[in-house]
C-alpha cells in the first residue's frame, strides 16, 4: 500500500497508453452522435446476442422482478464464488446493496441462494437515491419503486432521507445499519450517473460516486467478504488508483462483463473476493473522508503515479485494451448492420444466435424456478400491475441535444411546442377527460400520522405523482431564464370563476403561485398555514375550492389525503386545475392538521431538517387516490405547459 502521507497529494496524471485507448473509443462512440437515442437503442437491442435471455428466463423460470440487472447479477454469482467460506459454514450472511434501485440484484440474490444455499439465513439492506424525495433529480435516479414499495423497511436513505451516498453522514448511517444486522459478507454497488450530455467523459463523471461506493463498502465488509461494483472504462487516474487500492485489500480481483450486459456499452463489474483481515482500515478513514463527496476528489489523484508499480499498470492496460477493443468492434458491427437493415440473412443469423445464447444461459447456470413462498414478496410482484410513472426518459440524438442549447428562443419555443403536440396531446389516457372526477370519503379508514423527516426541499425536481415527460417539459420551459421572466410577468392573478364549476362553493382559497424566490419548503409550509386557517372558518356542510394547491410533494398529497378521507364527504379533481373539497363533515377532525402544524413549527428553526411526509408512502401512493392525483397533475401541468407556451409565443 502506498505511504499514507502520499495520498491525495498529487494533481491528476495520465498514462499515455490509456489515453490512446480513450481517444480510439471516443472516436468510435462519436459516430453515434447523430443517431436518435430511441432508434439506436431499438437497433442495438435487436442486434444483442443475449437479447432473448430475459424473455426465455421469464417463460421458463418466471423469477421475481426479472430485469436485465437480475440476469447480470445471476451471472456474476454463478461465475464466481460470491458466497464466502465463512458464510457457507455459519449459514448466516448479511448483504448490503448500494445504488440498488429498482432492486433486481436483491431478488436475483434470493433466487441464487434458494437454489444453491438453501439453508442460508440471509438478511439484506439496500440504499439508493430516494424516489420519494422530490429534491432528487430524475436523470440520476431510478424511480421504479415496484419492489421498494413493499420492502421499504429494508431500504436506508441516510440521515437526510435523500439516499445520497455521496454525503458522508448518510454513508456512515448506512454502514451502521448494515453492521447492526450481523456480519456483512457481500456488498454490491451498481451506481451510475446520467452521462448523455457528456458521453465522452463517462468515467470522469461517475468516478466520484464509485469512490464513495467503495469507501462505504470497505467500512462495512467483514473479513472474507465479497465486493461487486460496477465501473465503466479504465482510462483515468481515479479508476486506476481505486483498482490499485482494492487489489491491496482483496485476495482476488476480477474485471468481468456479463453476457447480458449490453455489448456496446462500457459497463463492466469488478468482482473482489475474500476481503483481507490484516489491513487496519481505521487509520486510513480520516484521509478517505477528507475527499468524500467533494469536488476536490476530481482535482487530485488518490496515489502518485510513481507509487503504482509498472507491472500493475501493465495489467490495467491489457484489461482496458481488451474491453475497449470489444466495444469498438461491437459499435462497428452495429453500424454496419444498421446500413444493411434489408439484409434478411443477417437478421436470420442473429435470431439463431439469440436463441442459442438464451438456451445456453439457462443450461450453464442451472437455472430453475423457485416456489412463490421462497420469493421475498411471496409472489405478490407477479400479480401487481402498478404503472411506473417515471420511466427513464430521453429523446433525440446527442447532436440534437447539443444544438438545442444553441438555438434562438423562437427555435426553442418551436421545439417545445412540437414535443407538446407529438408526445402529450396525443395521449388522452393519462389525463382527466371529464369536467370533475369525484372521489368519496372512506368511512372505515383509521388514520395515523407518521412523520418522515429529511433535507428541506429547495426545489421540486421530481415527483411520484406525475407522468415524467409532462413534468420534464414543464421544467424545460422554466429552465430558460427569458421564458421564466415572461411567464412571471404575464402570470394571471388567478381569479376563479366559480360559475364554471358545477358545485356549490362556500369558500375559495387562492394560493399564490411559487415565485422561485423562497426555497420550496418555505413556500409549501406558508400555503399549509393558509389552508389550515380557512379550514377553521368552514362550517359543517360547506364546500371549499382550492386553487394552485400543489400536489407534487408527499407533504401536500398526505395533507390532501387526510382532508379527502376523513374531513369532507367527497373530493373533486377538476380538469380546469382546481380541487373541490365538498361537504365539510366534522371540525374536530382538523386535529390531524393541528398536529402537523405544531410539528412544522418545531422544524422551522432547523435548516437541515423538515417534514417531508405526514403519512407512510404505502398509504398515499396506492389505489384510487394515488391514480386520481397522478391524473390531476398530468392534466394540470399539461394545461400549464400549453398556457406558458402560448404566453411566450405572444411575447417574443
Amino acid at each position: 500500500m502506498p505511504d499514507r502521507e502520499s495520498w491525495f497529494t498529487t494533481p491528476p496524471w495520465k498514462v499515455k497508453a490509456l489515453e490512446s485507448l480513450k481517444t480510439r473509443l471516443n472516436f468510435h462512440k462519436s459516430q453515434l452522435n447523430d443517431f436518435s437515442i430511441e432508434e439506436w437503442s431499438s437497433h442495438t437491442r435487436r442486434r444483442n446476442p443475449a437479447g432473448e435471455v430475459g424473455w426465455k428466463v421469464r417463460c421458463l423460470i418466471n423469477p421475481e422482478f426479472l430485469t436485465q440487472a437480475w440476469t447480470k447479477f445471476y451471472e456474476c454469482a454463478c461465475t464466481y464464488s460470491i458466497v464466502s467460506k465463512e458464510a457457507s459454514i455459519s449459514r448466516k450472511m448479511v448483504s448490503l446493496h448500494l445504488c440498488e434501485a429498482p432492486g433486481a440484484f436483491i431478488t436475483s440474490m434470493n433466487h441464487y441462494l434458494k437454489l444453491n444455499h438453501q439453508d442460508m439465513q440471509w438478511k439484506w439492506v439496500a440504499n439508493t437515491l430516494n424516489p420519494y424525495y422530490e429534491g432528487n433529480s430524475p436523470s440520476n435516479m431510478i424511480s421504479d419503486d415496484r419492489f421498494m414499495f413493499h420492502t421499504l423497511d429494508s431500504w436506508h436513505f441516510g440521515v437526510d432521507n435523500t439516499g445520497n451516498l455521496m454525503n458522508w453522514e448518510n454513508s456512515q448511517a448506512i454502514v451502521k445499519k448494515a453492521n447492526s444486522l450481523g456480519k456483512v459478507m457481500l456488498v454490491t454497488a451498481d451506481g451510475s450517473i446520467d452521462c448523455l450530455q457528456k458521453p465522452d467523459a463517462q468515467e470522469e463523471v461517475t468516478s466520484p460516486l464509485h469512490y464513495c461506493e467503495i469507501v462505504t463498502a470497505l467500512q462495512t465488509l467483514s473479513p472474507g467478504g465479497t465486493l461487486i461494483f460496477k465501473l465503466f472504462t479504465i482510462f483515468e487516474h481515479s479508476t486506476v488508483c481505486l483498482l490499485y487500492l482494492i487489489n491491496h485489500l482483496f485476495k482476488e480481483v476480477n474485471i468481468y462483463k456479463p453476457v447480458t450486459s449490453r455489448q456496446g456499452n462500457s459497463e463492466v463489474y469488478a468482482i473482489c473476493l475474500r476481503y483481507k483481515d490484516n489491513i487496519n482500515l481505521d487509520e486510513y478513514i480520516p484521509i478517505l473522508k477528507s475527499m468524500y463527496g467533494t469536488e476536490l476528489y476530481s482535482k487530485t489523484a488518490l496515489f502518485p503515479l510513481e507509487a503504482i508499480p509498472e507491472s500493475f499498470l501493465k495489467q490495467v492496460e491489457e484489461c482496458a485494451y481488451y474491453f475497449s477493443s470489444v466495444q469498438c468492434h461491437v459499435i462497428n458491427n452495429n453500424l454496419q448492420a444498421y446500413l444493411m437493415q434489408k439484409n434478411i440473412a443477417l437478421h436470420r443469423d442473429m435470431k439463431k444466435i439469440r436463441g442459442i445464447v438464451a438456451s445456453e444461459f439457462i443450461w450453464k447456470y442451472n437455472l430453475k424456478p423457485i416456489e412463490f413462498e421462497q420469493e421475498i414478496l411471496k409472489g405478490a410482484l407477479h400479480e401487481e400491475n402498478k404503472i411506473n410513472t417515471n420511466p427513464r426518459y430521453h429523446r433525440g440524438s446527442y447532436t440534437e441535444r447539443q444544438l438545442y442549447s444553441k438555438m434562438s428562443l423562437k427555435e426553442k419555443l418551436k421545439n417545445l411546442n412540437a414535443f407538446l403536440q407529438a408526445e402529450l396531446l396525443s395521449n388522452p389516457l393519462i389525463l382527466i377527460n371529464e369536467p370533475i372526477r369525484w372521489m368519496l370519503k372512506d368511512k372505515n379508514i383509521k388514520l395515523e400520522i407518521v412523520f418522515t423527516y429529511g433535507l428541506p426541499l429547495q426545489k421540486v425536481n421530481s415527483s411520484k405523482f406525475i407522468f415524467v415527460p409532462i413534468f420534464r417539459l414543464y421544467q424545460q420551459i422554466l429552465a430558460e431564464e427569458e421564458f421564466k421572466e415572461i411567464i412571471l410577468q404575464k402570470q394571471s392573478k388567478g381569479q376563479v370563476n366559480v360559475n364554471e364549476i358545477e358545485s356549490d362553493i362556500s369558500k375559495v382559497l387562492l394560493l399564490p403561485e411559487y415565485q422561485y424566490k423562497d426555497s420550496y419548503n418555505v413556500y409549501e409550509k406558508k400555503c399549509f398555514k393558509s389552508l389550515l386557517s380557512i379550514l377553521k372558518e368552514l362550517g359543517n356542510g360547506e364546500t371549499l375550492l382550492l386553487k394552485n394547491f400543489s400536489t407534487l410533494t408527499h407533504f401536500n398529497v398526505s395533507t390532501l389525503y387526510i382532508l379527502s378521507k376523513v374531513c369532507f364527504e367527497k373530493t373533486g379533481f377538476a380538469s380546469c386545475g382546481n380541487i373541490i373539497l365538498s361537504n365539510f363533515q366534522d371540525k374536530s377532525l382538523l386535529n390531524f392538521l393541528d398536529i402537523i402544524d405544531i410539528e412544522c413549527d418545531k422544524c422551522r428553526c432547523d435548516k437541515s431538517k423538515d417534514i417531508l411526509n405526514n403519512l407512510p408512502v404505502q398509504v398515499t401512493n396506492d389505489g384510487e387516490f394515488f391514480n386520481n392525483i397522478v391524473f390531476y397533475n398530468n392534466t394540470f401541468y399539461r394545461n400549464k405547459c400549453m398556457e406558458y407556451l402560448y404566453t411566450i409565443e405572444k411575447s417574443i
